[in-house]
């Protein structure tokens, strides 16, 4: 999502925007294991008095602010009031996840010059002039190297990026670099205006819901046959959210294998045929899944489709064994592990979609009778 920070600044006799920079990303650098990739939009919240003339001023702040939306806010309506009374300085992260969001705003909740924070939606027409076309994209975040965005190479340009570079240099980021933005987000950028915004914020909500779906559908339909099925996803999930070093992001991998081999033991459990020269064996975990979807469906592009899944699973869970191995940094590890847990959880809407009958339904229900025996 895309969180705006927002700090008075009216009584500062320093330059403000660094001292706000050095608090904001120091409290960064400091979270444990800070996973970012967001271009960081600066500068000062311009609200003229002849923009809010003839509006009452909570009218418009309930608009800036979406209070009557149920958006992420940790700003209180009193002191949004600031935003119309003081110069207000924003720093605006384009993409963060909640957690992180939330743990940097409790991290300057102690500050005084510190008001609030709260989500910014494009489609807002409001949101989107003041947080996208009022403010700019003056840097990137690449968990910790942080990137200075100039617009050219002109040497006024530069000179002020390199000073800049100097300046992050001290705030103890692992690199800053300079990058070359090219205009985008200005004047000069065909793209950059409210209609794209507002589009980009419908395909991720069309594509939230879309992943809501699978999910709503895996834990609906598969579980019925693989009633352990929810543990080990939730063991994915803590395992990845949890994991900071390779040999952990590893552990996250294994938990994808060991859905995988639970899954295909619940579809097609062992035996000791041979179908066209494939072994259907405890370790064959692969050839029963696709002669379960073989006798399931007789359709070759199904097939097709589950040996397309399965081997590129099989491709990342190898890519991410290797990575392991040889030490590489742990985002890469986190790149990967993510892309496995993709693949993972779109191998089990393939196998939905191949079932056209509902699953068996396997309940485990040895401890409710042993219960009942022993009452007899």
């Amino acid at each position: 999502m895309k969180v705006a920070y927002h700090f008075k600044c009216g009584d500062l006799t320093v330059q403000y925007d660094r001292y706000f920079y050095e608090i904001l990303f120091r409290n960064y650098l400091q979270l444990k294991n800070p996973t970012l990739s967001s271009k960081i939009l600066v500068g000062d919240l311009c609200i003229m008095g002849n923009e809010t003339k003839g509006i009452h001023p909570l009218t418009f702040l309930n608009e800036l602010v979406q209070f009557n939306k149920e958006t992420w806010k940790r700003i209180s309506p009193d002191d949004s009031m600031i935003l119309l009374r003081e110069n207000v300085f924003i720093i605006c992260f384009e993409t963060i996840q909640k957690e992180l969001a939330e743990k940097l705003h409790l991290s300057l909740s102690d500050n005084t010059h510190y008001i609030g924070a709260f989500e910014i939606d494009n489609s807002v027409e409001l949101q989107w002039w003041y947080y996208g076309e009022c403010i700019g994209p003056k840097y990137r975040i690449i968990e910790k190297d942080i990137y200075v965005l100039t617009d050219s190479e002109e040497p006024e340009d530069l000179e002020y990026a390199n000073e800049l570079k100097e300046y992050f240099d001290t705030l103890f980021f692992d690199k800053v670099r300079v990058e070359y933005s090219r205009y985008r987000y200005s004047v000069f950028d065909d793209n950059h205006n409210y209609q794209n915004a507002k589009r980009a914020v419908q395909w991720k909500k069309s594509v939230d819901s879309l992943f809501s779906t699978i999910t709503d559908e895996i834990t609906g339909k598969l579980i019925d046959t693989a009633p352990e099925l929810t543990d080990r996803l939730w063991a994915i999930s803590n395992a990845f959210d949890n994991a900071e070093t390779g040999e952990q992001y590893a552990q996250a991998m294994s938990s994808c294998r060991r859905v995988f081999e639970y899954v295909a033991d619940c579809l097609f459990p062992a035996t000791d045929e041979i179908v066209d020269g494939h072994s259907l064996k405890k370790d064959k975990y692969k050839n029963r899944l696709i002669e379960f979807a073989s006798r399931e469906f007789k359709s070759e592009s199904n097939i097709d489709l589950i040996v397309a899944s399965t081997s590129y699973l099989f491709e990342e869970w190898e890519k991410l064994y290797k990575l392991s191995n040889k030490g590489v940094h742990s985002s890469t590890h986190r790149q990967e592990c993510r892309r496995c847990i993709i693949r993972t959880i779109l191998l089990l809407d393939d196998i939905i979609s191949i079932k056209k009958t509902p699953f068996e339904v396997n309940i485990i229900n040895n401890k409710l009778i042993d219960r009942l025996n022993d009452k007899l």
